[in-house]
């Protein structure tokens, strides 16, 4: 009975302590959004910021490029510099019909998915997906999508690599949160860069 309780507790203080952590996390990248005007160094910013609040081992933003044919990567963080070239060179067709992978389908249908294990949608996505997948150990992730003002701007994906901790439905709501913020602020530094040519 005591054991249970103490159980109960430790799991209210984790909520708790991730309630925080999501809170601060919010701030601070509504916090850059007025200060940071340049893409990149936005994106940078707003992983580094995942890093240090959230309990994921890998983060990474794929954004759709200006004709929306595909999902480029432009930031990550917890990847090593021979998995960051890999995905560097990597990109999903948003154009193909076939395309049925999660980063594509969180994009076109502005769905999260959340994947507790790979092997779940091995048969959803093409050999070359599979082969990234194998590349980098990936064993479960969530993918929330990008939107602005109705529009998908591209996804961000989170997934534990080192620890194999499995994900739940309240930290899909918590990056469903940070998405529109993430959001905004790419679009507010896309203003400014026109403004400023």
């Amino acid at each position: 009975k005591i054991e249970q309780q103490g159980n109960t507790a430790n799991r209210l203080l984790d909520q708790i302590t991730i309630s925080y952590n999501s809170a601060l996390l919010v701030q601070e990248i509504g916090q850059a959004l007025t200060s940071i005007l340049d893409i990149d160094k936005l994106l940078k910013f707003v992983m580094e910021t995942l890093e240090k609040r959230l309990d994921f081992d890998r983060g990474m933003i794929m954004l759709a490029n200006p004709d929306k044919t595909r999902l480029v990567y432009v930031s990550g963080y917890g990847y090593g510099p021979e998995f960051e070239m890999i995905l560097k060179e990597t990109q999903f067709h948003l154009d193909n019909p076939k395309s049925k992978g999660p980063f594509v389908i969180a994009f076109k249908q502005q769905e999260p998915i959340l994947v507790s294990d790979i092997n779940d949608v091995q048969n959803d996505i093409s050999r070359r997906s599979a082969d990234l997948v194998e590349t980098l150990g990936v064993s479960s992730f969530i993918c929330v999508p990008i939107v602005y003002e109705g529009k998908s701007e591209g996804i961000l994906a989170v997934d534990n690599y080192r620890s194999h901790k499995p994900h739940n439905q309240s930290e899909v709501s918590l990056l469903m949160g940070i998405a529109p913020q993430i959001a905004i602020s790419i679009n507010t530094a896309r203003i400014y860069e026109k403004l400023q040519k």
